[in-house]
């Protein structure tokens, strides 16, 4: 279990590195933000293509048998889809949507896979469990909260990290939550 909680430790660690997008947003605006992300997913596709291709080549061997999932060793890992769902949300959402939604995705996530391996004992399905789950809910209501959000938005953010964690989708979540997060402030923001 320690060693387990350890790596989960380290791969959430790695994970939290994304909040320089949003950092990146509110210190030097949209554009530079679209740059920075657009210049790191095309950096994470290509060493993604040698780490899944040609791993021996890939510079950071190591690390990456570490931190990633074992259905990460031969398809891409997660850092990929966050990158994704992040270029997407500057280009198209809200300065605050983008801010709120992938801070509170990533530390959200981050949260409930730390405390759902640490002290996790009841568990709702597979690598799930109430402690995890809970924690992250309230880890992104938390978030949202500090961030100024209004109350429907602090509560809505709560339930689609809730939603979205529960649910499979079949799609990576380093996508699906991030996205539906900022993609929920957005609307929140649009009708209130």
């Amino acid at each position: 279990m320690k060693e387990r909680f350890k790596r989960e430790l380290m791969r959430k660690t790695f994970h939290m590195s994304g909040v320089t997008v949003p950092l990146v947003y509110v210190l030097f605006g949209r554009e530079l933000a679209i740059l920075y992300t657009s210049a790191a997913l095309i950096a994470f596709v290509m060493l993604e293509f040698v780490r899944t291709r040609a791993h021996s080549l890939f510079p950071m061997v190591k690390t990456a048998d570490l931190i990633a999932r074992q259905s990460e060793k031969n398809a891409l890992a997660a850092y990929v889809y966050f990158c994704i769902a992040a270029v997407v949300s500057i280009f198209f959402m809200s300065r605050s949507a983008v801010i709120v939604g992938l801070t509170a995705a990533l530390a959200s996530d981050a949260v409930a896979a730390v405390v759902g391996v640490g002290v996790g004992m009841h568990q709702i399905k597979p690598k799930k469990t109430v402690e995890g789950t809970s924690a992250g809910f309230l880890t992104s209501m938390a978030l949202a909260y500090l961030l100024n959000c209004n109350f429907v938005t602090v509560i809505a953010v709560g339930l689609v990290f809730l939603i979205f964690d529960l649910v499979e989708l079949g799609i990576d979540d380093n996508f699906t939550i991030p996205l539906a997060m900022v993609i929920i402030v957005q609307v929140v923001e649009a009708i209130l």
